[in-house]
Parts: C-alpha cells; structure tokens; sequence
C-alpha cells in the first residue's frame, strides 16, 4: 500500500465527484468525502479491502470497466449498479483510467463515479417505442433505473398501484436485455390457487394428481435461458413461498409428482401492488424470499404524481386504435383533455 501511494501524488479529497483509487489487485487505497457520501461507506471501512468484495456490483468480472482498464490502459465510461453500506444497489455512471508512476508504469486504476441524476430526455425515446409512455421528471429517473439493471441478470422487483404498467415494465427490461431473444413468460400468481400455482411454475407428471393425463412443464422450465415475471407475488401462501425460495437461490425445483431435479437459468422479476415490508413484519411473506427478491427495486408511481404524463399517453392510446380500427382522423379536443387533468385519478388509470 505505501508503495501505491508513494507512486500516487494525487489529491481527490475536495473533489465533487466520488472518486476511490486501487492498485493492480484492486485493492481500494483512497476513498474521497464524495465517495463516502454516495455509498454510505466511509473511508476506513473500504480502504485495503478488495473493491469487488465492498461494491459487490453484477459488473463485477469480465464485465468491470476498471479491469478493462488496467488490462488495455484505455479509459472507459460505463453506467453500472454497485452495492451501497445498507446492501441496496444503486446506479452510477463511471469513468475509470489508469495511474501510472513516475516510470510510466501502470501502478493500478481511478474510479470517478456520480449517481445518474442528470437526465437527457431525448435518450430514452426508446422506452416509449417500447410502450412505456412518459416524459415527466419521475418517469426520467424510472428510465435510468430500468437501462442500467436491463443488460445485468440482476432480480428485480417492481411495485407500485394497479394500472401503472408493471407487466410492462418487466417486458421492457426483457427486450433492453441479454436474454431477448429467449423466452419471457408471464404468470399472475393472484388467479391460482396455491396448489394450481405449484403445477403452472414447476410444471407435473402424469398421474401426480386427479387430471394429470400427461406430463407438463412448468413456466419455469419453458423460461429457461429467458425471464419470467411473476405478477402480484404478494399473494402467494408462505407454504409455496419456501419452494419459490429455493428456485431464487439454487434455480432448481422438481416436478409436481417427480423425484428428479430440473435446473434452469432464469432472471425473476417479480411485481406486486402490496408493502412486501409490512407483509414481511406481519409474518406473510417470508423476509429470506423478501431478501432475494429485493436485490433492485423500481418503484411505478401514480398518475396522479406525474400528469404531465397524461398528453402523451392519450396520444399513445388514440395513436394505437386509430391503428386497430384504421380510423386516424380521430382525435381529442382541448376540453376533454382538460378534463383530464383535473382527474384525481384515485384508482389511477383503471376507474
């Protein structure tokens, strides 16, 4: 470490943007005021520890922009999620170069980070061409959140009232990432029964129960290699809860009826309109299942929080059956749409 620094004349402490500097091992030897106030760690928790093993980031690995540097001596620009001191993960933008000594020599690698508050609107047109409409300030930051856990195979869990477009939402994460061209699956945990809940996910085999004439595959088998996206899963019993568990942790699971292991490689996103903290504090939903869901959460808000969302969407939907019913002359006047924005809208878009 001493002579990591004496190599290193640099001074990072009355910088604005988080900065921390590691040596070829990626050893963490300086952490700025800024770094501290972004994640939560301070200086000396982190210092002389491995910063994979602190940040614990899915870009950790082949993946890690510093390793890319350090390895090419190039710089890199990446967004990234990482681990705060309370176990969240948070996006962050990241620059990353190498520090050289006074031979030239690569002695290791700078990290200059800022959490992704600064948005530019016109980037993420893509999001409503993928039918998740919204320009709004809320919607901007929901955006960000979604393009930088979209490529990882991160969990994810989505909340927010009914109506605000979670199933969409998950749709939009599969087509943003790796797993695109592989299987999503859909299922709403709410209209099965518990018993039926364990035949659809894990699938059965002949004669397992009364009417099992065949064998089937569960949602989780035709998901693999994919996503799939379990709806209200707040309303599943705590009984099935200790199998979904199993799936989350070890991505295996057995037939209803069967003694063999089936393995699969899923990304789960999950969604509910329920406090799964409370419900968790209440002892209905199993707070180690709650852990691994919870590994990144977007939280939908209401439209009634964001109606300058209201334009654009009108025109999205006007836009879609005009389409549908090859009717494009239609449109909605000045008074009806302002009849909409005096709307409190308390079952927000569903009334």
């Amino acid at each position: 470490m001493n002579n990591f620094n004496k190599g290193l004349t640099l001074n990072i402490d009355n910088i604005a943007e988080g900065i921390f500097a590691v040596d070829k091992e990626m050893t963490i030897h300086r952490f700025n005021v800024a770094a501290h106030n972004i994640t939560g760690w301070q200086a000396q928790e982190v210092i002389g520890h491995k910063c994979y093993d602190i940040f614990q980031s899915p870009n950790c690995g082949e993946a890690c922009p510093l390793r890319e540097t350090l390895e090419k001596n190039a710089a890199s620009y990446k967004k990234v999620l990482v681990k705060n001191k309370d176990g969240r993960l948070i996006p962050l933008t990241v620059s990353t170069m190498s520090l050289k000594n006074k031979e030239n020599s690569i002695i290791g690698g700078l990290v200059i980070f800022y959490n992704q508050t600064q948005v530019n609107p016109s980037s993420f047109g893509k999001f409503n061409e993928l039918g998740l409409i919204g320009s709004s300030s809320v919607m901007m930051e929901v955006f960000q959140l979604v393009e930088t856990v979209a490529n990882t195979d991160c969990h994810v869990i989505i909340t927010g009232p009914t109506g605000t477009g979670k199933n969409v939402m998950a749709r939009v994460i599969h087509k943003l990432s790796r797993r695109k061209n592989n299987p999503f699956v859909e299922v709403n945990c709410a209209a099965l029964s518990d018993t039926l809940l364990e035949s659809e996910l894990f699938g059965h085999e002949r004669g397992a129960f009364t009417g099992a004439i065949a064998k089937r595959i569960g949602r989780f088998e035709a998901a693999d290699g994919g996503t799939i996206f379990l709806d209200e899963i707040g309303e599943i019993c705590t009984n099935f809860q200790a199998k979904l568990l199993r799936v989350v942790e070890q991505g295996e699971f057995e037939r209803v009826g069967s003694s063999k292991t089936i393995k699969v490689n899923v990304r789960l996103i999950a969604a509910t309109n329920k406090d799964l903290n409370r419900l968790v504090k209440e002892g209905r939903f199993r707070e180690d299942l709650y852990y691994r869901l919870n590994v990144f959460a977007i939280d939908l808000p209401p439209l009634a929080t964001r109606k300058s969302d209201i334009k654009p969407l009108v025109e999205y939907f006007i836009s879609e059956f005009n389409k549908i019913y090859e009717n494009p002359k239609v449109r909605i006047s000045d008074r009806a749409m302002a009849l909409l924005y005096k709307y409190n809208y308390p079952g927000n878009i569903r009334v």
